[in-house]
């Protein structure tokens, strides 16, 4: 058996039709999900691309290698995949964005179209400030209708070079792996004017619902300095229609050319020797809950599609459990008969996946952010039906899923008193505080951004990458560019 992994970037799990979206058209996900298994309740490592793809790649929690922000891209420490399916005999092919750091020794033997991160966000290395992130809200508001595909030129040129190693370079007589990533889910959203069409006539301002127009007061500290952070407050109502309208025409697009990586199989013939797997490295905002960037720990920036199809994998499987994507490669492992290094975290998912009536499954997922928008770190806890959110140096928040699935009722305000609640919060504490001290890793985390400051500003660095970003550098502080400025709006 060989292996195809396609990892797509921002795309929120409920922007697809297999996970029960009436609006957004994905045949080509939701015939993979038919043929073979979905996991429901799948959780990324971050909701910022670096660290998320960090801990990925090296198996391994992102308090445990450091990698806190887009700042601190993976460097080939831990030994990650690559290294592991090198010794292994494997071949390793990645096509497209990685994003790691570009002089690193990751391990891969076959990179092609790679994209690193030349480019660190230094953004995030200035925690203590609640600064607007104004060149995303412009690029937010910039969604609507094009002319052409101009946009979406990369993920194309990624499909068709993902095809071609199918069909023409994948090797005999030796197992692969190959990944394919795709890069063109963040703002802003450019779909054809068909697809923006069919989509504007759907998706109307009376549908969205009370994530879309929950009021800053009600959210938790956090949340509002990430809403500040993010721009939900400089935006109208309509300008998030527009924002989930784009989002859902280039959902559309990616799977499109999912679709041509899935041809291509077909066309070798090899489907059927083939185990595919998909997910995404984070999801992200539209609007819901005020935030419109991915960041922050709701639903809508940490829940991630994940779908397995291949041999022994047993069509129309549905997993309520929830997992994480730190399962997907001890579930690749075990599908080529290697065993898992004794280093890395995650459980295999292979035996749910083939429909085992008692599978092994993970006991939680765990999802941590550490960057700009949060003044401390933050790490939500998924456990069965409940979610619990650890925010350093605030209240914690805690959300019954099962019976409250956009998050409106946190219950460590809504029922402080109740016995239920107080107990699962200091059970799912309990269960945090087992992988690692919350306050201990913040202040870790907040020291290595400092460092990094001081080490790019005496460098002479951090100004111009400030720059790139709408900002400019006053002793200690960032400010934003004039030309960047937005008013706030009234979300009407």
């Amino acid at each position: 058996m060989n292996v195809v992994f396609i990892l797509s970037d921002r795309h929120t799990a409920t922007f697809s039709g297999c996970y029960g979206n009436p609006i957004t058209r994905t045949p080509n996900l939701d015939r993979l999900a038919e043929r073979g298994a979905r996991f429901e309740y799948t959780y990324c490592l971050s909701p910022t691309c670096a660290p998320a793809r960090a801990s990925m790649m090296s198996g391994r929690y992102i308090h445990e290698i450091g990698a806190w922000c887009n700042s601190f891209p993976y460097t080939g420490v831990p030994k990650g995949w690559g290294h592991y399916f090198a010794d292994q005999g494997v071949l390793y092919t990645t096509v497209g964005k990685l994003d790691f750091q570009p002089e690193g020794d990751h391990g891969i033997e076959d990179e092609r179209l790679a994209s690193h991160r030349h480019s660190r966000d230094v953004t995030t290395l200035f925690r203590e400030e609640t600064q607007p992130r104004y060149p995303f809200m412009q690029g937010f508001c910039k969604t609507g209708p094009a002319d052409s595909l101009r946009a979406y030129q990369r993920d194309i040129g990624v499909a068709e070079e993902a095809a071609r190693w199918i069909i023409e370079d994948r090797p005999e007589g030796r197992p692969w792996v190959l990944s394919v990533n795709f890069q063109h889910l963040h703002r802003p959203w450019l779909p054809t004017q068909d697809l923006w069409d069919h989509y504007d006539s759907q998706v109307k301002l009376e549908d969205l619902d009370e994530r879309y127009t929950e009021d800053v007061d009600h959210l938790h500290p956090f949340q509002q300095t990430f809403a500040t952070y993010s721009g939900g407050e400089y935006v109208t109502l309509e300008q998030v229609r527009r924002g989930v309208v784009g989002y859902h025409g280039a959902v559309e697009i990616l799977d499109r050319n999912i679709g041509v990586v899935l041809t291509a199989l077909e066309e070798a013939g090899i489907q059927d020797e083939t185990l595919v797997v998909y997910s995404s490295d984070h999801a992200g905002n539209c609007g819901e809950h005020r935030a419109l960037d991915h960041g922050g720990l709701t639903e809508e920036s940490i829940r991630v599609p994940l779908v397995m199809a291949g041999p022994e994998v047993q069509a129309g499987t549905v997993v309520e459990t929830p997992v994480s994507v730190l399962d997907i490669f001890p579930s690749i492992c075990e599908s080529l008969g290697l065993a898992l290094p004794e280093d890395k975290l995650g459980v295999s998912l292979w035996g749910a996946a083939r429909g085992e009536s008692e599978p092994v499954l993970p006991e939680f997922a765990l999802c941590q952010f550490h960057a700009t928008g949060y003044p401390g770190s933050g790490f939500a806890l998924r456990v069965g039906e409940w979610k619990y959110v650890e925010c350093v140096g605030e209240r914690p928040m805690l959300f019954h899923l099962e019976v409250d699935p956009h998050e409106m009722h946190d219950l460590v305000v809504e029922r402080p008193n109740d016995p239920e609640v107080t107990a699962t919060v200091r059970r799912m504490r309990q269960m945090l505080c087992g992988v690692c001290s919350p306050e201990a890793v913040d202040a870790r985390a907040k020291a290595d951004q400092r460092a990094l400051r001081e080490e790019m500003a005496e460098s002479g660095l951090l100004e111009g990458e400030l720059w790139k970003r709408g900002y400019e550098r006053e002793v200690d502080r960032m400010v934003p560019r004039e030309e960047f400025v937005m008013e706030p709006k009234v979300l009407v």
